[in-house]
């Protein structure tokens, strides 16, 4: 009996592995081509606005067709979703390379008509995305709960990060030699992760978007209305490193340009971010000490905010560095908890992947398009000061609901 436990342990195992090299090729694909993104918009004669739109229009595509998704279809089969969804950003990639590979080579720089194809290219882009992240995720932690659940989601989350660390430096060095390099990457990368999910073979065959069927126990889950409470504040959180990524990865960039310094050193900063990301991903992944404390959720507040603060008085590249390793290891932490206390102990574990991928794109969606539109009209540290405001609102909103839980917990003692 233990041997044939033993054997179908290590099915699993392998028909799981194809997946986290989806969600490698994927993440290393999408850093590299949108941490170069500024630069591209730039390069084709766009604005610090069309930099910030560029990426806010690629997660507003992404967050409408999730739910446009969820509403349309029902019963999914992942295999043939995210294959469908890295098909549809491939032909994406191979539509934003002819046009920007025409606009350079024909003298058609700050042409708006083609600045915005491009800006639309990767909103088709986005939109495809809606098929792919929340269906691998719900694929990968399939039938899993407690330690085990942890265990999965940490090394999914090593995966993507890992990738992450990566990207951005190969990204850095190719747009610094050529603008359409970095775009023609994501597109090779985008076959391989199509070749990973063509022989991935793990868990089930259909799940669906919004009404998951199975009812899973809730193990390793404290009372209801503190999971909830907790879901809230982690949500928050989450909110809030997406909007301060949103500002840094579009607007820092073309700051951190003018400053002096190239793009490839650009691509090292989002490098050191990714490493302590990754490392703050697969370490909570490992551990459960931090499970059910929200204190640490207002830590990670400090953090963002202590971030976008070197970044407004940084001038070297020791303090943007130290920046982002701050940025980093909160960022990394928001994501962990946010995404576990999201999957914890739920009965439709893809409606909470949905929200987990929701709240993302609304965080970008603020952050990168609030931070172009005031970088263009009230000046280059004004979005970093806008996220700066949005972390202090949240802080207050997540201190109201700690205090309120510990007040519910004395009243009921």
């Amino acid at each position: 009996m233990k041997g044939v436990f033993k054997k179908n342990q290590a099915n699993t195992l392998h028909g799981v592995r194809p997946l986290y090299g989806a969600a490698f090729m994927m993440a290393i694909s999408l850093s590299a081509w949108w941490t170069t993104m500024p630069f591209i918009v730039r390069n084709i004669g766009g604005t610090e606005g069309h930099v910030g739109y560029a990426w806010a229009a690629n997660m507003l595509g992404y967050m409408v067709c999730l739910l446009l998704a969820g509403a349309a279809l029902g019963q999914y089969n992942p295999k043939g979703t995210t294959r469908t969804a890295v098909a549809i950003t491939f032909a994406s990639t191979l539509a934003m390379s002819i046009v920007v590979y025409a606009m350079l080579t024909r003298q058609m720089t700050g042409n708006l008509a083609l600045i915005w194809i491009v800006i639309a290219a990767g909103t088709v882009a986005g939109a495809a995305m809606s098929l792919f992240w929340p269906f691998l995720m719900s694929w990968v932690s399939e039938d899993f709960e407690g330690p085990a659940l942890n265990r999965r989601l940490g090394t999914y989350n090593g995966a993507w990060s890992g990738a992450a660390i990566i990207g951005p430096l190969i990204g850095g060095i190719l747009v610094d030699t050529n603008t359409l390099f970095p775009i023609v990457f994501a597109g090779g990368g985008m076959i391989f992760c199509f070749l990973f999910l063509s022989v991935a073979s793990d868990g089930s065959v259909h799940t669906s978007l919004f009404g998951d069927e199975d009812s899973r126990p809730v193990v390793g889950c404290e009372n209801r209305a503190a999971l909830m409470r907790l879901r809230w504040i982690s949500r928050i959180s989450l909110f809030c490193s997406w909007a301060c990524l949103g500002v840094t990865r579009s607007q820092f960039a073309l700051l951190f340009t003018d400053i002096g310094f190239s793009e490839t050193w650009f691509g090292v900063m989002v490098t050191i971010f990714g490493v302590c990301n990754f490392a703050v991903l697969t370490s909570a992944g490992r551990c459960d000490f931090w499970h059910f404390k929200p204190a640490l959720l207002l830590v990670v507040q400090g953090l963002l905010s202590a971030s976008l603060v070197l970044i407004i008085y940084g001038r070297s590249l020791p303090v943007f560095a130290l920046s982002f390793i701050v940025l980093g290891s909160g960022f990394g932490f928001a994501y962990s908890s946010h995404l576990y206390y999201g999957a914890c102990g739920t009965k439709k574990r893809s409606v909470q992947m949905v929200i987990h991928e929701a709240t993302i794109s609304v965080g970008v969606i603020v952050g990168s398009g609030a931070g172009g539109y005031f970088a263009k009209n009230l000046g280059i540290h004004w979005p970093y000061w806008f996220a700066l405001i949005l972390l202090a609102a949240g802080s207050l909103i997540q201190l109201i609901l700690i205090l309120n839980g510990k007040l519910v917990r004395a009243a009921a003692r």
